[in-house]
């Protein structure tokens, strides 16, 4: 079992009293009862805090697994209800229900944390017997008769993996009679949805579900016989089937259910403080968050990966100091091949001893990019190999020809992690990578969970079960480097963001948002992706000169399209920039830890502009109510029109704000939140491919000393600048 679903079932857990078999959990944003009737868990009531409405139209049962398989003889499952423990403290509640024949034991495991967040519900299956037993199908979470109470719509998004411009999205669907909709979560495909769902009536309340894992699965949502009533399924597909061993317990993964008032967003705020409180593991005290990545894929002079040599590498470091970045990453340039994860002493002859001596002189943290479930095949006796001294042909998820020739990222083929063996030498590698070269930052890509696998000595034994234990695998190895090394900073970059859930996410500090590395695609990818996750977990590179898209050329227009999450830039001209193109980049790092990134701690997301199109302004408004400061973002690509009025939103109608710009965008001044909120704030910017950043602040806070430098302030000026002038000396 993962370790962060082990409960401890022994100290402070109480039995209801009076024999009601009936429990009530809540977190500060959603309360919860769940009961027994007929040997069976049913909700009968789910709300938002301080809200009267039931989401609950009927007590909704929550269904347990129907059969179980011994070899080929097919086994119906009848549960009886053995004892509910409720540690009150810890926010859980244990449902226990045994099955006769087969012994089987079932534990309901409901928790609602202390704090902002939905209710998570997950299932345990412990085999009693004797015998290898095959499990059927077992959903995560089941609401079986939500009722909206109005007219509602079914929100969902697209993880926008590769290239957010055509994998990307917001889609929305009525809830009506013939609404039946299956959202299918697919860890190698880049087009597939986040396994979250929203269910929204007006601009009134809200329920959002989600699920805690990488593997396939799905969130169906079907209409139910009343109007405006709903089903919604969460977990694995319906035809999935694994066994299990004598002794053996084996873990439906979590699902979760939130409600809110109020809109959409609203929700997505409350997700995101469950996300960073709950779900992300701590990063060590000292350190920034997000950090600001310089990620070396191309050395200064304009060479590949593949050519990349010592003396290519080290002005990029240099950079890294001199433009204020935090984390220098050697990307897919440092190693000898796929497989064999030693440096390449043929290019790099010191290896990475002049690197960390400069890199740690300057205070920054060091990290690499490692594709470790890809096999090559190198002679290396520790490394991954298709044939050689040490062959591993069947961890393999697939049969590949003798002569198989690996290529520069991909190797011959990606193992498959439920495979024991091969999860062990991942665990190991990992950490011998980490430990041998006194990393801070790890940074894994290319595909982790595979879908698919034909080899009979894995874990699985059904095709429906591969990706369920090739995630588990990939979890054991997260959370053994997580255990051996706790101040290691992880990042999920799974073939760009191709693999974006809550399971993940308890496992990396930070995932890549999209694996089309330009200004558009960063764009669309953090509007859609922010719905579910907060911006600070969300990974956004900037390469110049990525696409021919003018916006991508250096300077502020590329930087700010990702400075709207956690930024990584990644030079691949480095060498041809000018003078005023460097200085814009240091002057937005300088931007980024003053005012950005404190901002992006604690906020609120507010999309005061459809999604970007390329074609039109786009924009978001980032609003910290602790700090009582924001940010508005604002693009104007190949837009015709160079003025734009933008309707705030999540201010306080009754408080004066002050506001300034970055590159002079609007005139410094005071407004009342009612005007910002109802008639807008007008914008101009007089190019095509221009951009701006807005900066609010609460009056309370007092009247920024200058409009013209950091500190309580951000700059701003009278007169629009040039997009790569040179910034103002700090």
């Amino acid at each position: 079992m993962c370790a962060m679903f082990a409960l401890s079932l022994a100290v402070g857990l109480t039995r209801p009293a009076g024999g009601d078999n009936t429990w009530t959990l809540s977190t500060a944003d959603t309360h919860i009862t769940v009961r027994i009737l007929d040997d069976r868990p049913v909700v009968e009531h789910l709300a938002a805090a301080g809200a009267t409405h039931n989401w609950a139209a009927t007590p909704m049962p929550v269904p347990l697994m129907q059969h179980v398989w011994i070899d080929d003889r097919e086994i119906p499952a009848h549960w009886k209800f053995k004892h509910g423990l409720q540690d009150k403290a810890a926010g859980t509640l244990v449902l226990t229900f045994n099955s006769a024949e087969p012994a089987l034991a079932v534990r309901s495991i409901w928790r609602a944390r202390p704090g902002r967040g939905p209710v998570e519900h997950w299932v345990e299956i412990e085999n009693l017997s004797a015998q290898r037993v095959t499990l059927s199908h077992q959903d995560s979470l089941t609401l079986s008769a939500l009722r909206c109470g109005g007219k509602a719509t079914i929100w969902w998004i697209n993880r926008g993996g590769n290239n957010a411009v055509d994998q990307g999205g917001v889609f929305t669907a009525p809830v009506e009679p013939n609404l039946d909709t299956v959202i299918t979560s697919v860890p190698e495909n880049g087009t597939a949805p986040v396994p979250w769902m929203a269910v929204q009536v007006g601009k009134q309340r809200g329920l959002y579900v989600g699920w805690e894992f990488s593997g396939t699965g799905r969130i169906h949502a079907k209409a139910a016989d009343t109007p405006n009533t709903l089903e919604l399924h969460v977990g694995t597909l319906p035809g999935f089937k694994t066994d299990i061993e004598p002794g053996e317990t084996f873990l439906v993964p979590p699902a979760f259910v939130g409600c809110y008032t109020r809109d959409i967003e609203a929700g997505s705020y409350q997700l995101h403080r469950f996300v960073l409180e709950k779900l992300r593991p701590p990063l060590p005290k000292d350190c920034p968050d997000p950090l600001l990545v310089y990620n070396c894929f191309f050395a200064a002079d304009g060479s590949s990966c593949i050519d990349t040599t010592e003396a290519g590498v080290r002005p990029a470091a240099e950079a890294a100091v001199e433009l204020g970045f935090e984390t220098f990453v050697f990307d897919a340039i440092w190693y000898r091949e796929v497989g064999d994860w030693r440096w390449d002493l043929k290019r790099f002859p010191h290896g990475i001893k002049p690197f960390q001596q400069y890199l740690r002189k300057h205070g920054l943290k060091i990290g690499y990019w490692c594709a470790w479930t890809n096999m090559g095949i190198s002679e290396d006796p520790g490394g991954l190999s298709l044939r050689g001294p040490h062959p591993h042909p069947d961890w393999l998820r697939a049969d590949v020809p003798d002569d198989a020739k690996p290529g520069q990222f991909w190797g011959v083929q990606q193992v498959c992690l439920g495979s024991p063996d091969a999860k062990n030498w991942a665990i190991n590698k990992t950490q011998e990578l980490v430990r041998r070269d006194n990393l801070d930052f790890l940074k894994h890509d290319i595909f982790m969970v595979t879908n698919t696998c034909n080899k009979t000595t894995h874990r699985h034994a059904y095709g429906s079960d591969v990706s369920y234990w090739a995630a588990k695998g990939y979890y054991e190895i997260q959370e053994a480097l997580r255990e051996a090394f706790p101040a290691l900073i992880l990042e999920n970059c799974s073939s760009g963001g191709c693999i974006k859930d809550f399971g993940i996410i308890q496992r990396s500090h930070y995932t890549v948002t999209t694996d089309t590395l330009a200004n558009l695609a960063n764009r669309m990818s953090i509007y859609d992706s922010t719905y579910a996750f907060p911006p600070v977990v969300l990974l956004a590179y900037t390469v110049d000169s990525w696409t021919a898209d003018p916006g991508d050329a250096p300077g502020p227009f590329l930087w700010r399209s990702a400075m709207m999450g956690a930024w990584v830039l990644d030079p691949k001209n480095l060498g041809t920039w000018t003078k005023e193109q460097r200085a814009s980049v240091k002057r937005a790092t300088a931007i980024y830890k003053h005012w950005l990134r404190p901002v992006m701690q604690d906020c609120t997301v507010h999309r005061v502009l459809p999604r970007p199109d390329g074609k039109n302004w786009d924009g978001m408004f980032y609003w910290n109510p602790g700090l009582k400061r924001g940010t508005l973002y604002v693009f104007r690509p190949n837009a015709p029109d160079d003025h734009k009025t933008i309707t705030l939103a999540g201010l306080d109608e009754n408080t004066n704000y002050w506001l300034w710009s970055e590159d002079g965008a609007i005139s410094p001044g005071l407004h009342t939140g009612k005007e910002l909120m109802a008639n807008g704030l007008d914008i101009l910017l007089p190019r095509p491919y221009t951009s701006d950043l807005i900066f609010i602040q609460d009056e309370a806070r007092g009247r920024p000393e200058r409009f013209d430098e950091p500190g309580d302030a951000t700059p701003a000026s009278s007169s629009p600048k040039s997009e790569n002038a040179a910034a103002p000396d700090q």
